[in-house]
């Protein structure tokens, strides 16, 4: 195959031509593909049967009923789910009132503590000074 070729003129020198070739390729034809009428026909006419055949199974379908039947359970799961949250705040309350009581308790009870320690302190104390005046009111015996 031939490429033509095209003259270019250089601007510096416009009497200088540049050879530029360009191969050039041509697409292969496309063929046109025909269906004979009878195919068409016969192949519409199945399609035409296999969606009625797909209308009348969806028209046997109870759709409503189902979308029914799952609208009651997602309502009956939305109060499940309140009530869960109910009782979750509740015992979260009931949890932050024992903590306080569990922390006054424990307050109370290292007051008792210590007052308990108090007196038995107090009762040694006492214990000593008791014995020693029994020791001085009745001198020692051996």
């Amino acid at each position: 195959m031939v490429a033509p070729t095209m003259h270019v003129f250089a601007e510096e020198n416009l009497g200088d031509p540049i050879e530029i070739k360009v191969d050039v390729v041509y697409p292969a034809p496309i063929v046109v593909v025909a269906f004979p009428a009878t195919t068409v026909v016969r192949t519409l006419a199945q399609h035409g049967e296999a969606i009625q055949g797909i209308h009348k199974h969806l028209l046997g379908v109870p759709i409503q009923e189902e979308l029914s039947a799952l609208r009651f359970r997602v309502e009956v799961a939305e109060a499940e789910n309140a009530s869960l949250r109910a009782t979750i705040r509740t015992i979260e309350t009931i949890e932050t009132v024992t903590r306080n009581h569990e922390g006054l308790d424990h307050i109370e009870i290292e007051h008792q503590l210590a007052s308990v320690q108090e007196s038995h302190h107090q009762d040694r104390e006492d214990f000593e000074k008791l014995k020693e005046l029994v020791t001085s009111q009745f001198g020692q015996r051996s």
